[in-house]
């Protein structure tokens, strides 16, 4: 059966289909990482992200194609993890443009959404790289575009994946690092395998969502959002209830109804048509917004979440602490301060007294040491993240939020994290500085060199200079066997990392550390710091430090500290 016509329903089954298809594969996907080390998360990231779209129209039947779009796209941007993640977030955005507005469209105008997709996405990276996602999805909309005749969407999208598949095969030549690594390009693989995942979607008997049961996949449960964080004080939190809402608009429009609830919180998104808009704000008066909600039309999903509970949770779900109203009858009494049975709302109260400084800072890191010493450093807030769990969008951009202060420095101190950061900064609404750290010692080097008397400008120098002096070590171990350079390695072997390149293959951590800090200390070199990992016991570091000090006879100053990091069993700072 040709499907001649895409709309709303048709566009929901197969985001669906597409997250189910790319959730039993994602570790395929993960194990194409070039670097042959255990931190290859682009399928994961990519997954998360997917499914967050899929979360945001789950339920939502009978949607147009441009509010389903719409709702895939916001969906994928507010759980867009990692640098694939937020591309693939880009490229549903460039889709939803596209198809703004719409009803539905023929099945020969998906070629019109994925090149806006191809031009969004390309926009989303400073310096975009051929042999990459953006090059297959390239290929996608240049294959597509081919059969743009064809009046059945499937032999569009299989035209548009076959070449997608066949530039994905030449992604090594147009990469040396992936020939190398003897790997096709991992997020490319991933947006085949999405495409693949529509193609499921669509039967001879018309579009089906895969159900459990059908000999396909099962809908994995989407992942719960919600931000990790260390320590987090309550009344940082200015504006305690995280309102969501979707308003069926009437003689109005998203921008009207933006402007009207601006005074009421921040964090404020109003995403959709003239017809339906979705509404995402962080509030004290969460009454006032679903009554000036319902001066623009009528309301339905209303979430209200209390995020004082929430951060005492420590981003866990708290039992009881959100209200879900479906029918507007609830909503009118809760506005009207006469909570229904069956509902739940937290009456609005006024967020506690808090000082709001000047200048805050906010890093990422996981391991209980690399925390601790990035607090006493004065991270007003570390987020739980970095290699292998990368924070999404949502979850950078609530927790900057919390931070009660005018201006944030934010230090990602992972590369896989920079571009979900810059998404967040759009969001959060703040004066967001990025500091490009991409190591642990970067970020660390980098907090050492501020001083928050001066002024911003002068602190952004003072890090970019602190980014350049700090060299960074690391050992952990192979994820896969294979080559990498001229190193031949099986799985589990340790490896030796210098700025992120193998330098060593070995069967010993510590012996690794040895041979690393040797070939890194320079003649100039003054400071050395060691942070051991989960997996190193302290008896096990007191003689590895031992070692080093005899080794280095006091040419240099030596630091070791408990960093509880897993996965690296030692992360090396050279300055």
């Amino acid at each position: 059966m040709a499907h001649s016509v895409l709309d709303g329903d048709v566009f929901r089954s197969l985001v669906l289909s597409a997250s189910s298809y790319l959730g039993a594969r994602k570790k395929e996907v993960d194990s194409l990482n070039v670097f042959p080390v255990p931190d290859g998360d682009t399928g994961t990231n990519m997954y998360l992200t997917l499914s967050s779209a899929a979360q945001a129209i789950s339920d939502r039947r009978g949607l147009t194609l441009g509010e389903a779009s719409e709702m895939a796209s916001h969906g994928a941007l507010m759980g867009a993890r990692g640098n694939s993640g937020v591309i693939l977030s880009q490229i549903l955005r460039g889709i939803a443009t596209c198809f703004s507005g719409r009803e539905s469209v023929s099945a020969s105008e998906i070629c019109r959404a994925l090149d806006q997709a191809v031009a969004t996405a390309y926009k989303a990276v400073m310096k975009p790289v051929e042999g990459t996602i953006l090059t297959v999805l390239r290929g996608l909309r240049d294959g597509a575009s081919a059969a743009a005749s064809s009046k059945d969407l499937s032999v569009i999208l299989d035209s548009g994946l076959k070449e997608a598949k066949a530039v994905l095969e030449r992604t090594p030549e147009m990469l040396p690092v992936l020939k190398q690594a003897g790997v096709v390009d991992a997020g490319g693989k991933g947006l085949v395998f999405i495409v693949e995942g529509f193609l499921e979607g669509l039967s001879s008997q018309g579009v089906r969502e895969i159900a459990v049961g059908e000999n396909q996949v099962a809908f994995p449960e989407p992942p719960k959002e919600g931000f990790r964080v260390e320590e987090l004080e309550t009344a940082d939190i200015r504006f305690p209830y995280d309102t969501q809402l979707l308003v069926a608009l009437r003689g109005s429009s998203p921008n009207l109804l933006r402007e009207d609830l601006m005074p009421l919180g921040d964090s404020l998104l109003v995403v959709g048509s003239e017809e339906l808009a979705r509404v995402h704000i962080h509030t004290d008066r969460p009454g006032e917004v679903l009554t000036v909600c319902l001066k623009h039309g009528t309301l339905s999903n209303v979430t209200i979440d209390n995020m004082v509970e929430q951060s005492q949770a420590m981003a866990q779900a708290v039992s009881g602490g959100s209200a879900v109203l479906d029918s507007v009858g609830e909503v009118a009494r809760v506005v009207n301060g006469i909570p229904s049975a069956g509902s739940f709302l937290m009456p609005p109260v006024q967020a506690p007294a808090q000082a709001v400084k000047d200048v805050g800072i906010v890093s990422v890191a996981t391991g209980p040491g690399l925390k601790e010493i990035m607090k006493s450093l004065g991270s007003d807030l570390v987020i739980d993240g970095g290699t292998t769990m990368n924070p999404s969008t949502a979850e950078l951009a609530a927790a900057v939020k919390t931070v009660a202060a005018k201006k944030i420095i934010f230090l990602p101190n992972n590369g896989n994290i920079f571009l979900a950061a810059k998404q967040a900064k759009k969001l959060t609404g703040r004066n967001m500085y990025i500091i490009p750290s991409k190591t642990i010692p970067q970020g660390i080097s980098a907090l050492l060199s501020l001083n928050l008397n001066e002024d911003m400008g002068q602190n952004l120098k003072r890090a970019s200079k602190a980014l350049k002096r700090v060299k960074t070590g690391e050992v952990t171990y192979a994820a896969r066997s294979g080559k990498f350079g001229r190193h031949v390695m099986n799985q589990g072997d340790i490896l030796g990392l210098i700025e992120g390149k193998v330098e060593l293959v070995g069967k010993d951590p510590t012996v690794a550390l040895k041979e690393i800090v040797t070939r890194m200390v320079k003649k100039n070199d003054e400071i050395v710091t060691v942070y051991w990992g989960l997996d190193i016991s302290e008896e096990t570091a007191l003689k590895a430090r031992e070692d080093l000090e005899k080794m280095l006879g006091g040419s240099v100053e030596l630091e070791f500290h408990s960093g509880g990091q897993p996965l690296y069993y030692y992360i090396i700072s050279v300055e």
